[in-house]
């Protein structure tokens, strides 16, 4: 794999670990800022505010820019908001900044994945674009963990310099290996309009993304006061229990993948079940240790193994790899980590009660599924009206099942 995508990989590291790395320190924030464990919780949702509002936005303004200095731009002011975090102050202070580092990783995504594209031979694209996700995944396997650990020995802040240094290596490794070339939008005819955002089914499933994703953030916001309160471990043990989340959610990343790849729509089913069901047993056994361990991977699992396979189908749905679309879909799984984080506090002030999370979350998940399979029998039913309408003229055919991968949807 050429050396300028691993450097994408890199920081995709680095802003992956900044996103979650809080959920494992959310108790330390809240005694140290004064504030329940359910206020401090915005500093999760202030960041995905910044990802699924700030993201789009900035990715719409900046579409014509030259890439290289751009993605090199957003790391450097990713970089600063991380270090005013890290810096602390009030609530408010804490969750602006957490909101600005959330609007760089929103809008870096869809930019980083048109120049993976652009560096491989067509046939390679999908791997390029895999390598640059493996950045975010791993980063809750291992930058995750090290920042936890980093976090109660040093002060949660600790956690928020350590990103920040990684961000730092992560704009040098992209100004000294990617290539100047790496242009703005103004040769691909696809990211320089909006109109393929009228679609109706698009933005159903952008819908579907928030409710299924936000069903894991229900609970994995509040997964670590989750873990000690109901399953009663130490706060120690918190790192090593989610190790199995994120051991988890690299296979359930790769598996989504490999499967999508034969039948997206069997496959998003499948994992969104899991997820349901996952998040249904947790909440009926979360007093139990042994079923807690399995169900923290098989969370991870589901969790993060539906995003493959959502993605591509918004990408099947438009029909190009718009830079846009990109970070739209990114935007919506990150709506859906404000949607349950914040639906999670709600549950927490009203009730107190953290199995409730669990039942909640599953309910958010099946109604994120409920959309998708409406959606999804919609767009085939008009589909399947266009292509007899359009029969025996081929240049009148929908770009989407032109695709033949879009043909497993």
């Amino acid at each position: 794999m050429p050396l300028p995508i691993i450097a994408l990989a890199l920081t995709a590291f680095a802003l992956g670990t900044a996103e979650l790395v809080p959920n494992g320190l959310l108790p330390l924030i809240s005694d140290d800022l004064g504030v329940s464990v359910s206020r401090a919780g915005w500093v999760t949702t202030s960041f995905a505010l910044g990802a699924m509002i700030g993201g789009p936005l900035v990715a719409a303004a900046t579409m014509r820019l030259p890439r290289k200095p751009l993605v090199i731009g957003l790391t450097l002011v990713f970089m600063a908001a991380n270090v005013l975090t890290a810096a602390t102050g009030p609530l408010l202070v804490v969750s602006a900044s957490r909101a600005l580092a959330g609007a760089m990783l929103g809008s870096f995504l869809g930019i980083a994945i048109t120049i993976a594209s652009s560096l491989v031979a067509h046939s390679r694209r999908a791997t390029a674009i895999a390598v640059v996700f493996t950045g975010f995944t791993v980063s809750n396997v291992i930058g995750v963990p090290i920042g936890n650990i980093m976090g109660r020995a040093a002060g949660w802040e600790a956690a928020f310099w350590v990103v920040s240094a990684l961000a730092l290596v992560g704009a040098v490794a992209m100004w000294m290996l990617l290539p100047g070339s790496t242009a703005g939008s103004e040769g691909r005819p696809e990211d320089r309009g909006f109109g393929v955002l009228r679609s109706g089914a698009l933005w159903a499933a952008f819908l579907a993304i928030a409710l299924s994703y936000g069903g894991l953030f229900v609970v994995y916001t509040y997964i670590a006061p989750y873990l000690t309160t109901v399953t009663g471990v130490s706060a120690d043990s918190l790192t090593w229990l989610l190790l199995l989340f994120g051991a988890g959610l690299i296979g359930g990343n790769a598996l989504g993948g490999r499967y999508a790849d034969r039948s997206v729509t069997r496959t998003v089913v499948v994992i969104l079940g899991a997820l349901t069901v996952s998040l249904l047993a947790l909440g009926a056994l979360g007093s139990v240790l042994p079923a807690v361990l399995v169900l923290l991977v098989l969370l991870g699992g589901a969790g993060f193994g539906m995003v493959p396979p959502l993605q591509s189908y918004v990408l099947h749905l438009v029909g190009s790899s718009s830079v846009l679309v990109s970070a739209l879909a990114a935007a919506s799984f990150n709506s859906g980590v404000a949607l349950g984080s914040a639906v999670g506090g709600i549950v927490l002030d009203q009730s107190s009660a953290y199995p409730a999370l669990a039942a909640v979350g599953a309910g958010m998940t099946l109604l994120g599924l409920s959309v998708f399979l409406l959606t999804h029998r919609r767009h085939t039913t008009r589909q399947t009206s266009t292509d007899h309408t359009t029969a025996g003229h081929p240049a009148a055919a929908d770009p989407v099942t032109a695709d033949p991968v879009a043909q497993h949807v």
